[in-house]
């Protein structure tokens, strides 16, 4: 468009020129801050490369650092090893059970109970405590089971040194059979 067709003189449209100039150069500094799609998927690519190739630098370091822990493969000779340990060690537990077992049968046997409780007392945590817990229980018993006459004889059933005598020979035996004792008594 030209300017004198409006009536302006030169001294105006250059005036006028020089600042529309002005005016696009400050709007096209302001567009250089846009970034075109091109632009920004190259820049988004690039950001995205450096995180991956961190990341794998990272994993390959961390993988590294798990393997020096990580055991050696064991040689044949170490797997035979390992497993004639295993079966020592096991026959050690089962002698250390057994000595367990004896010392336990005896300290019973000291104290006059039976040596067959051994094996239930085997994993008590006070010995001493418990074997004393189990005389008192055995003596307990036996007192409460003890002889208990059932009836006594009375008189009438007792039989005197003179009776015996005029016993015969089936009435000595009936009495031989039912009182052993009183039999042997009187006989003498």
């Amino acid at each position: 468009m030209d300017f004198k067709e409006l009536g302006l003189s030169d001294e105006q449209s250059a005036k006028i020129t020089e600042y529309v100039t002005g005016e696009v150069s400050k709007a096209k500094e302001g567009f250089k801050d846009y970034v075109s799609q091109e632009d920004l998927n190259k820049s988004i690519q690039s950001e995205t490369d450096k995180v991956r190739t961190e990341y794998s630098k990272k994993l390959k370091d961390a993988t590294d650092e798990l393997n020096k822990y990580k055991p050696v493969e064991k040689s044949d000779g170490e797997i035979e090893m390992e497993k004639r340990l295993k079966v020592l060690e096991d026959k050690e537990k089962e002698v250390a059970q057994k000595e367990k077992v004896m010392n336990i049968s005896n300290k019973l046997e000291e104290r006059g109970l039976p040596k067959q409780l051994s094996k239930y007392l085997v994993g008590a945590e006070d010995l001493e405590t418990s074997m004393a817990e189990i005389k008192e229980l055995f003596n307990n018993a036996q007192i409460q089971n003890g002889f208990k006459p059932d009836s006594h004889k009375s008189k009438e059933d007792s039989i005197t040194k003179e009776q015996f005598q005029k016993m015969g020979l089936m009435d000595r035996m009936n009495l031989f059979k039912t009182n052993q004792e009183l039999y042997e008594k009187l006989s003498k």
